[in-house]
């Protein structure tokens, strides 16, 4: 396969699967799997990051990908909030992507929650009120 073409199918969800379990090894486990194929090419994955406990969300749909990081206590962020990576379906972006949540998990993170139908912001250990 060449890192530049666009991947397909099942064929990205092994690839994706793949990089993220030989980069982290048994720091990330594959904790769920889901796909429907007939729906623009769509699959989740979903990993345990072990050392921090974090749930990452791996989607595809049509030609694109997005990660998600969330916490045990319900807090989340996009990895493209914390990080520029291209999120067209290609080897070269999968291996890119990966990396970078691969530094980006080394680091502490500041997430988001929604209380009360209000966004508020991690901030030393405490949630605290965005103002829109």
């Amino acid at each position: 396969m060449q890192s530049g073409k666009s991947i397909l199918r099942q064929e990205a969800l092994e690839f994706i699967r793949n990089e993220i379990l030989k980069l982290f090894g048994k720091d990330m486990e594959l904790k769920e799997e889901k796909s429907d194929w007939e729906h623009h090419g769509w699959f989740m994955l979903v990993f345990q990051y072990v050392p921090k406990k974090y749930r990452i969300y791996i989607e595809r749909e049509f030609n694109s990908f997005n990660i998600r990081i969330t916490s045990n206590d319900g807090g989340y962020i996009a990895l493209e909030q914390l990080a520029d990576y291209e999120n067209c379906v290609t080897g070269e972006n999968i291996c890119n992507a990966v990396d970078k949540l691969r530094i980006v998990l080394s680091s502490d993170i500041s997430f988001y929650k929604v209380i009360n139908g209000k966004r508020y912001q991690q901030v030393d250990g405490q949630y605290k009120r965005v103002k829109e």
